[in-house]
Order: structure tokens, then sequence, then C-alpha cells
């Protein structure tokens, strides 16, 4: 006779069902038990594991070599992204997609929307790039070329936008701090930038500070370009501003 069922531990359980099923009928069986050891050791409200290669291949009994073409398989089959670790002898982040997670964070953004296409994706980045009064105006081929290769590799735009916040905010404390540099060229800028926050928590109250802070820098540097005491002490990057406010002006 059948009565009540009930977990053996109340605590410690993973929610395994028509995700893991959808993961199941497209990987091979090395790539979803890896999937299936990455579900269980990732941060729930982030899908994200920090995760090295090595330690990878000893807590599933396999060589590096296996490990990095089941990684490579999971972001082909767009079931992760894999957020850094260009080899196996380097860290990096994994992070499972939206449609291949059984939990919904209430604040998941837009960014990580998994039906964005690639055109609007890219779309998007250029858009964030050109925001910054420390850019150049232009979105060139090749920064096309590099948001498509982020696209495929599923880097999210939520950590884009920070990677090119944290990047635009040091370069206005350097021009304020009167420390000549060109202004931000292309998006290969942001390269080193993402690797390095790659591996962060990006809470929601990191990126709202990172915003603040950014946005703070960028008013107190726009107001600096705009009325300087004489043309010798103009801050840094002052004609660029100038230049790209004119440019904005002209095409109102």
């Amino acid at each position: 006779m059948s009565g009540k069922i009930r977990l053996k531990r109340a605590s410690g359980w993973f929610a395994a069902g028509r995700e893991w099923q959808q993961a199941l009928e497209r990987l091979s069986d090395g790539a979803f038990k890896l999937f299936v050891y990455v579900s269980l050791q990732a941060e729930r409200g982030s899908r994200r594991l920090s995760f090295h290669q090595r330690e990878l291949a000893q807590a599933l009994g396999k060589s590096r070599r296996s490990i990095q073409s089941y990684l490579e398989e999971l972001v082909e089959k767009r079931v992760c992204r894999i957020l850094s670790a260009r080899n196996q002898y380097t860290s990096g982040v994994v992070e499972i997609r939206p449609e291949y997670w059984p939990y919904v964070s209430e604040h998941m953004s837009a960014a990580e929307d998994p039906c964005l296409d690639e055109d609007t994706y890219v779309g998007a980045v250029g858009k964030m790039f050109l925001s910054q009064p420390c850019v150049r105006s232009a979105y060139s081929a090749a920064d096309r070329r590099l948001a498509r290769a982020w696209f495929g590799a599923g880097v999210s735009l939520t950590l884009l936008e920070q990677a090119i916040l944290l990047g635009c905010g040091r370069k206005y404390v350097s021009w304020l701090n009167a420390q000549p540099s060109e202004p931000i060229g292309s998006l290969a800028f942001f390269k080193p930038l993402l690797e390095e926050i790659s591996g962060f928590e990006l809470s929601l109250e990191y990126q709202s500070f990172n915003r603040y802070q950014t946005e703070k820098y960028k008013v107190k540097w726009l107001a600096a370009a705009a009325s300087p005491r004489s043309s010798k002490a103009a801050p840094a990057g002052a004609k660029v501003a100038q230049a790209k406010a004119a440019r904005n002006t002209e095409t109102r």
C-alpha cells in the first residue's frame, strides 16, 4: 500500500525536471554529466559556477581534454555560456542558460532573454558602447565582429554593460586627475575588463553601484570639459566631449 512520500533531506536538493530532460536529449553522455555537475554546484541566483578545468576533470574522473570538449559542446548547443577560460590552463565561469535552469529569478533582466537574436544583441552592444562621451563616435565593422563573437560565446549583455561602465568610469577618473590619454577608440578596449569581472558575482547592488559611480564621474568630467578655467586648463579629453556634443547637435 502506497502512502505519502517526503524528501529524505529538507535542504540541499535540486529541482530536476523538464529542463534536465531537454539537456539529456541534446547532449552527449559526457557533456550531460558535466551539465548535471555544474547545475548542482552553481549559485542558484546567478546560474554560475567558477571553475578550473583541472578541478572539473578531478570531480568527474575525466581528462582535461575531455572536459574542454564537453564545455565546447555545452556552448555550441546553447545550453551554457562560458564567460572566460580560453583553455584548460585558465580559470573561468560557466553560466547555465535560463531555458535550462529550473529556477526563475524575479530580477532577471531583458539582457538574459533566451530569445535574444544576434542582430538585436549586436545593436544593443553598439548602443551601450556609443552612449558614453569618452568613446569616439564610431561602431566599426571590427567592433561588430567582436560583438558577434561575444554573442557566439554567450557573453551576456549584463556582463558587457558592467565592463563598459567600469572601463568608462576609470577613463573619466583618469581624465579628471589630469592624466592625458586617448579616448576609447574600439570595443576591444573592454576585453580585459570583461575578463576581470567575469568571475565576480554581479549582484544587483554591485550593478547599481557601478552605474552610479560611472554616471557621477561622467557628469563631473563633462562639467569640467564644458567650462574650463582656461584653454590651457581644459581637462584631459575635453576636445572629445566638445566634438561629440557638436555632432549630436548637428544631427538633431
